[in-house]
């Protein structure tokens, strides 16, 4: 397979043409940093990185292009992909943001900062076209364990593999392809400067905690009603959409994995699908009803991963909303406040990253007694107000819901600035 020409999935095709049309860009660059206190062993960090590309061949393929058909080739394994070096202010974020060269480079970068002795931060960083969230967080797990294990000069004990990267690509590709659903106009927001030709893929991040009794509330909401939690959180979202744009019907994106079938559990790759989830309101829509009614798309949406990837270009998105359930993650722990292993003090540290992707991109990061709604957004459309303001309002949904899901969408108080940032009152 070394030096082999690969075939794509439709997904990566969609990420290669976006690398092509910003290549400077670190939109699609999905990070995990973490502050590691205590002492750090370099040398089985470095055998560590190196074993883990050994072990997912995407991780260490470069991509091209031939007669207009991307591909991708898989390079030998060889030295780490580790940099390490002294830490310095705006370090950190220069690791993140620093743009792949995917032509000349694989796809996953390694960074160690030293900050002094026995306080460092590592951060992972891997291109979207060679990973998604949670190939992402399989990849921080597999370099932690094998870092464990060459600390005491053993080999990694990770699971078995038994389907790789290029066996999931071909399935995909030899299976029939439906034409493409016709849907509703794009769910979008009224926007402060008008849309440029060309997208710069330029963005910033708001996050906004959302009170510990309104989450509570909606995960009660979601058993009274028998829906899922994340139709609560979409059907808000939503009812805050169509109070503030005025559109009726519009369709956003939802991405989730594609992992429906067995042995694709451990394996690291671009294995997601962005979903279409329709919105219908009307005048008289209530919150419940908003809820419900996400609930019976979301299914709809999520049933169609186990067909085939619909022939032809993906719908043009420009909103996207996806849940992570931060307590589920392949790192047990690390999310909800940190872990202790192999000597380390391991604790996450809050870097922007995946932002400008779309004109808003929504993640709802849910634990067991938290919720955090993370909106990255397109700086080239938005002001960082305009996008507090709607934040405000979806923050309001919430608590509406949780509280009087019976509640019109239209009755949801909402600030003036608001209604007339979007000339909706409907």
């Amino acid at each position: 397979m070394t030096g082999e020409l690969l075939p794509l999935t439709p997904g990566q095709e969609a990420m290669w043409l976006l690398h092509r049309l910003a290549p400077d860009s670190a939109a699609y660059n999905i990070v995990v940093a973490l502050s590691a206190r205590g002492p750090l062993d370099e040398a089985a960090l470095r055998r560590a990185t190196a074993a883990l590309a050994a072990r997912h061949d995407v991780l260490r393929s470069r991509f091209g292009e031939r007669d207009g058909v991307p591909y991708r080739v898989v390079g030998p394994p060889g030295p780490a992909p580790l940099t390490v070096r002294d830490d310095a202010p705006g370090a950190a974020e220069r690791a993140a943001r620093a743009p792949f060269r995917l032509t000349a480079e694989p796809g996953l970068r390694v960074t160690l900062l030293r900050r002094a002795p026995g306080d460092a931060v590592l951060i992972v960083v891997t291109h979207h076209i060679v990973s998604d969230a949670t190939s992402h967080w399989l990849v921080v797990r597999d370099l932690l364990d094998a870092y464990g294990a060459f600390r005491q000069d053993r080999q990694p004990d990770w699971p078995h593999l038994p389907i790789d990267f290029d066996r999931y690509v071909r399935d995909e590709l030899a299976r029939a392809r439906p034409a493409p659903p016709v849907l509703p106009p794009a769910a979008e927001l009224p926007t402060d400067r008008p849309r440029p030709a060309r997208p710069g893929f330029a963005g910033a991040t708001l996050t906004l905690p959302v009170a510990a009794g309104t989450a509570a509330a909606l995960t009660a909401l979601a058993l009274r009603l028998r829906v899922t939690p994340f139709a609560v959180l979409l059907g808000a979202f939503q009812a805050a959409v169509h109070r503030t744009g005025g559109q009726k019907e519009f369709t956003l994106g939802c991405p989730a994995t594609t992992r429906t079938v067995p042995g694709l559990r451990d394996l690291v790759g671009y294995l997601v699908r962005t979903v279409p989830v329709t919105a219908r309101l009307h005048r008289d829509s209530t919150l419940a009803g908003t809820v419900r009614d996400a609930h019976a798309q979301v299914l709809g949406a999520f049933a169609a991963l186990r067909r085939p990837e619909p022939a032809g270009p993906p719908p043009g998105f420009r909103i996207a909303v996806t849940m992570v359930a931060v307590d589920r993650l392949p790192v047990r722990g690390l999310a909800t406040g940190g872990i202790t292993r192999d000597g380390l003090r391991l604790e996450l540290v809050d870097l922007p990253h995946m932002e400008g992707q779309f004109d808003l991109n929504v993640e709802l990061r849910r634990g067991p007694d938290s919720l955090t709604v993370v909106l990255r957004y397109d700086t080239e459309l938005f002001d960082a107000a305009t996008v507090a303001r709607f934040g405000d309002l979806y923050l309001r949904m919430l608590d509406t819901a949780g509280t009087a899901p019976d509640t019109r969408v239209r009755a949801v108080p909402a600030p003036a600035d608001v209604l007339a940032w979007g000339g909706a009152t409907a």
